[in-house]
């Protein structure tokens, strides 16, 4: 049992190793940060990485970091440049720069600085600059090359060389070492300098090796053992590794895992090998790197270097399952087709065929292509028939033999080759201008060209040994070849615009030993007792975009690849589950020839064709590790966008006017695909958000209340993060708040009060007032009663008044009408009188008759009637003279003696009578006292006078 479990334990090991070995086929993906991104200088001495995952580098322009997000720089006290930085177990970040040391804290989500060379002299610290930071038990270890300043409770000693200055300081463990020079390497405790065996100088990188020994890299003698018993040796000294790193200038190197090391350099970049010496891969500024001067590197925790370069900052994903080969000078162009034979790679592109040498397994070797002379144009197709290697290619037909290719067939176009079932001798080619058979009787022959079709055949594909599928532009084919394959017949043909939903193209392909045809619509089958086509809806609903993929290619029995518009899946067919795994392959996008994906399987790598080269997939090396809790930056008024406020250490409570917010956050997951966020705000939502890649989200109008903030990260391969969790609270408005509640409360009660004693009052007044409605009431009933009493009297005054008037008016009228009936009795006389004669009978003379005429035009004359008459009628007619004398002054006494006649309604007769006039008399004065009173044509005189 004990065997056993060595053996799985070992095994285990062997696995995890092999999982984290790095390949040197192609090269990594090397993602460049440039100043310009991070803002600062162009040096970053020193690198490490945060607890929480964010990434600090010590620069020229002060501490550098990086959350996945943003980028920060928080300068020095003296604004001098940095040179080391270090976490130490607590979190702290400490630094070092030009005559400064200290360390960087969070507090409130930020990060204050606590300057501790302010506790040296500062004469001792001129000119220094803190090129190492060690934590040795409760000791931070601050080095320059003159002293070290070894800081703990807030005291600072020094520490000089006796009398020899330092190089660099290097810590394993609990194993130190510092170079003194001259001495060299020497064993430090961190009080006493121990010599070693064996005398090494220019030291700038010490590594574990193995339990006993340590890997020492040096600046120009290469790589030794150190052995603990201080004995050092030249290692591997027979490996050419040791002239590159002497050449290059070795300048810090880095343990990637327990069989591999990374060694930068001033020259020429980062060469990683592993514990058998062996080069696995060179990264410099041809394949990624910014600059070849790596002045410092890191491992994150995703097991991917980062370093700190002359220019810039580099991030390079040695633990990624993909590697690229990359054609930076354009001088293979896009890629068409790949194939691994014979020792050999070879890649169809739009140029020609190219090869380079491939070894298989885990030393592979960096690609050198070579173009294969003849081959220029475009290579459609490579396939490999009965261990010959075809390439199908613009001009024709090759057959390809290492370095070289020879023409078999002059007809253009080789899209597709099929090997016949059950003949291998044979195979099938659809091409520009329509179908050929090859034969192979020791090499490759054009045996047939087929008199039809004569149009160009996009693929072929067997239903059995004697039916194929031939694809066309516009439609698809059935056909069955004779038994020598001499000729054939077509059996069905389906078009695309009328058998299909007017689909744009179609590829067929094997899945699970059933045929099924791919188009543009989605994938179909082919019934065969309809004969007809139908869609496969268990495949369509499940592979969603990815049902409408133009190629698809076996990995196995049960693992197929599709690929659709630049986007590619790993599809899973088991146990009538359907699972696919689009996400790991997402870094491909934008980097592929849409519609002309090439994927080739090799051995437990999958080779793609880029738009410039090749990317190498390890299927065994899938990402699974859980990314990282995002890490929540903190809160920012969005109205006061430049000030951000950190709540992460106390209590968040927001001010009611600042609830316009913005919620910043990062992921310290670091990869060559943005990975994204999904949020929940508790308190205001229900569900998480749709997931982004925008690293903060917007809050506005938010009510008053307790809120949580949820945000989680997923990666590009679908894995989700913990949950990271900010509690926050909106304050009430000022109004709203308990001083204003209370002063609401008093301000209530001094207006109740307040009302109180205004209600009484207004109670009061009511009631008094109420009392003086009533007595108003009452006196106004007396007084209506009054009204009422005096209007029945006025009313009884009226009618005697108008019974009065009435017998006045008829009085004045008897007194006309004597006045009348005494002028017509006088005019009777006098006319008598005329016809009177004496006794002789004759008529009284003229004499006689005058003095009795004088005495009745005398009595005619008498105004003592008119006097009479007038005073009746004025006390009849009140004001009757006085208002038409004051109305109209140019009336005459004869006017205004027809106007009193006229308002009694007399008669012309009679008027004339009363005035001594004739009737025509009477109406010239009428009409003249119209025009005196300018009445109209229409309007009645006597109604006009009737309504003075």
């Amino acid at each position: 049992m004990v065997r056993l479990l060595i053996v799985f334990f070992l095994y285990m090991l062997s696995n995890i190793a092999y999982a984290q070995s790095i390949s040197s086929a192609g090269s990594p993906y090397v993602q460049n940060y440039t100043k310009s991104q991070y803002k600062a200088g162009n040096q970053n001495w020193s690198i490490a990485q945060g607890k929480d995952g964010i990434i600090y580098a010590a620069n020229n322009n002060g501490l550098v970091a990086f959350d996945g997000a943003y980028w920060n720089l928080y300068p020095l006290s003296n604004r001098n440049f940095a040179r080391s930085v270090a976490v130490a177990p607590n979190g702290n970040i400490y630094i070092g720069g030009k005559e400064e040391f200290g360390y960087f804290a969070k507090q409130q989500g930020k990060l204050k600085y606590h300057n501790l060379s302010r506790l040296v002299d500062p004469e001792v610290l001129e000119n220094d600059e803190i090129w190492k930071i060690l934590f040795v038990d409760d000791r931070v270890i601050f080095q320059s090359f003159s002293k070290c300043y070894i800081y703990k409770d807030n005291k600072v000693e020094l520490q000089y060389g006796q009398g020899q200055p330092f190089l660099f300081a290097h810590q394993v463990g609990n194993s130190r070492w510092i170079e003194r020079i001259p001495a060299g390497l020497e064993k430090w405790s961190g009080k006493t300098f121990s010599s070693l065996q064996s005398q090494l100088s220019n030291v700038m990188s010490i590594l574990p090796f193995d339990e006993q020994q340590f890997l020492v890299g040096t600046a120009k003698q290469g790589l030794y053992l150190l052995s603990a018993d201080g004995n050092a040796q030249l290692w591997k000294p027979e490996s050419t590794i040791n002239n590159l790193l002497r050449e290059a200038q070795l300048n810090n190197g880095l343990k990637i895992d327990e069989n591999t090391f990374a060694f930068g350099t001033i020259k020429n970049g980062i060469f990683i090998i592993n514990k058998a010496g062996q080069l696995l891969q060179h990264i410099h500024k041809r394949n990624g790197l910014q600059n070849n001067t790596v002045l410092s590197m890191t491992l994150d925790r995703q097991g991917n270097i980062w370093a700190g370069l002359d220019n810039g900052i580099d991030r390079i994903e040695v633990n990624s399952p993909f590697y690229y080969y990359r054609d930076i000078f354009g001088e293979i162009g896009t890629v068409y087709a790949i194939k691994v034979f014979q020792g050999k790679i070879y890649l169809g592109t739009n140029q020609g065929l190219f090869y380079s040498n491939w070894t298989d397994g885990t030393n592979l070797q960096s690609l050198k292509l070579a173009f294969i002379p003849g081959s220029q144009g475009q290579v459609w197709t490579l396939d490999l028939f009965n261990g010959q290697l075809i390439c199908g290619h613009n001009d024709g037909t090759f057959l390809v033999r290492g370095n070289t290719i020879s023409r078999i067939s002059n007809w253009t176009g080789g899209w597709s080759n099929v090997q016949l079932p059950g003949q291998p001798q044979l195979f099938l080619q659809g091409n520009y201008t329509g179908l050929a058979l090859f034969e192979n009787n020791g090499s490759w022959y054009l045996k047939q060209k087929y008199q039809e079709p004569k149009t160009a055949v996009i693929s072929v594909y067997p239903r059995n040994d004697n039916q194929f599928w031939v694809v066309f532009n516009n439609s698809i084919q059935l056909v069955e070849f004779a038994g020598n394959y001499q000729s054939f017949k077509t059996l069905k043909t389906f078009s695309f615009s009328k058998d299909f939903p007017q689909i744009q193209r179609i590829t067929a392909a094997t899945v699970q030993q059933n045929v099924i045809f791919a188009t543009d619509k989605g994938i179909f089958i082919y019934d065969s007792v309809l004969s007809r086509f139908k869609p496969y809806e268990e495949l369509n609903s499940t592979l969603g975009s990815f049902a409408r993929s133009k190629k698809i290619i076996p990995l196995n029995a049960n693992n197929y690849m599709f690929a659709h518009e630049g986007h590619f899946a790993e599809v899973t067919l088991q146990n009538n589950q359907i699972r696919v795994d689009s996400s790991s392959f997402n870094s491909l996008q934008d980097i592929v020839m849409k519609n002309y994906e090439v994927i080739e399987p090799v051995g437990d790598k999958l080779l793609f064709g880029l738009d410039n080269g090749i990317a190498f997939y390890d299927l065994k090396k899938k990402q699974v590790q859980k990314p990282s809790q995002p890490i929540i930056i903190g809160l920012q008024e969005i109205s006061n966008a430049s000030d951000t406020l950190h709540y992460l250490d106390k209590p968040n409570a927001i001010p009611y006017d600042q609830n316009n917010i913005r919620i910043q956050f990062a992921s310290p997951w670091y990869s060559n695909t943005a990975v994204k966020y999904q949020s929940l705000l508790e308190g205001s939502q229900t569900e998480w958000s749709v997931p982004t890649e925008i690293p903060y989200i917007d809050f506005t109008n938010l009510h008053t209340g307790n809120y949580s903030f949820k945000v989680r990260v997923i990666t590009a391969n679908g894995l989700i993060s913990d949950t990271a969790t900010l509690a926050f609270q909106i304050l009430p408005p000022w109004y709203l708040q308990w001083p204003a509640l209370l002063l609401y409360v008093l301000l209530t009660v001094i207006a109740f009060i307040f009302a109180r004693k205004l209600i009484t009052e207004k109670i009061k007044r009511d009631k008094l007032e109420i009392r003086n409605k009533l007595q108003l009431r009452q006196q106004e009933l007396l007084r209506k009663e009054s009204e009422q009493n005096e209007k029945k009297l006025m009313e009884l005054k009226n009618e005697q008044l108008t019974v009065e008037l009435e017998a006045k008016n008829r009085e004045l009228a008897n007194a006309a009408t004597n006045i009348v009936y005494k002028n017509e009795l006088l005019n009777n006389l006098h006319e008598e009188l005329l016809n009177v004669k004496d006794r002789d009978g004759k008529k009284l003379s003229q004499d006689q008759l005058q003095k009795v005429n004088k005495l009745i035009d005398n009595a005619r004359s008498d105004e003592r009637d008119w006097d009479l008459f007038e005073k009746s009628f004025n006390e009849s007619h009140e004001n009757f003279f006085k208002k038409l004398k004051t109305d109209y002054p140019s009336l005459s006494p004869n006017d205004l003696k027809l106007c009193a006649y006229l308002r009694l309604n007399m008669s012309s007769k009679d008027m004339a009578s009363l005035m001594n006039i004739s009737t025509r008399g009477i109406e010239i004065r009428r009409y003249r006292l119209r025009k005196k009173f300018d009445l109209p044509t229409e309007k009645n005189l006597s109604e006009f006078l009737l309504e003075l």
